[in-house]
């Protein structure tokens, strides 16, 4: 386990920001586009950052609920509703697209609506200690993957499932693939 943890981050053959690439869950073209995007992998963390915290400090059942909704959208759409804005501009500009996210970073905007939904209901219910938490959680995650570039839901992802799966087009399509096992050993007769 401790081998998986390391080297998503340290693996020797790539730079950094393609560790950080790789560790989204891409790879070759889609990696490069992703590195060459000026930031755009971290425009959907910073707005979950800054809207988690919104919701936290405000107590505001309405806030988390749309954001636990472009969450959502995030985990199931081949962007975060963000990205695809970021996308459009940076066409606009000239900049590389962000590509299709991969299983792996689709795992921070599910994780964003559970911590986000859960929020919704408790601030809703009047709880705001325990909304508020769940809200500043998650925004102080955010935070860091968009100030830092390491996407910890990728990096859980990653270590849990493998790199193999990582890059599945789809949270659904990374539970249907079969990480490849060795094949048996033959026995000399």
């Amino acid at each position: 386990m401790h081998q998986r943890l390391q080297t998503p981050l340290t693996d020797t053959d790539h730079d950094w920001n393609d560790r950080l690439m790789r560790l989204q869950g891409w790879r070759g073209l889609d990696a490069q586009r992703a590195a060459t995007s000026g930031g755009g992998d971290r425009v959907a963390p910073a707005f979950c950052a800054v809207g988690s915290l919104a919701a936290s400090v405000l107590a505001s059942p309405v806030i988390a609920a749309i954001l636990a909704l472009t969450a959502l959208v995030g985990a199931f759409a081949p962007n975060h509703p963000v990205e695809t804005l970021a996308n459009g501009l940076a066409a606009r500009r000239g900049v590389a697209p962000m590509p299709v996210n991969r299983a792996a970073k689709r795992l921070g905007c599910a994780m964003g609506v559970v911590f986000l939904g859960g929020a919704t209901v408790a601030l809703w219910a009047g709880n705001i200690v325990l909304g508020s938490a769940l809200a500043g959680t998650l925004g102080v995650l955010a935070g860091f993957v968009a100030l830092t570039g390491i996407c910890v839901p990728s990096l859980v992802f990653t270590v849990l499932w493998g790199a193999e799966r990582a890059q599945a087009p789809s949270l659904a399509a990374a539970t249907q693939s079969s990480v490849p096992t060795p094949a048996p050993a033959r026995i000399a007769a």
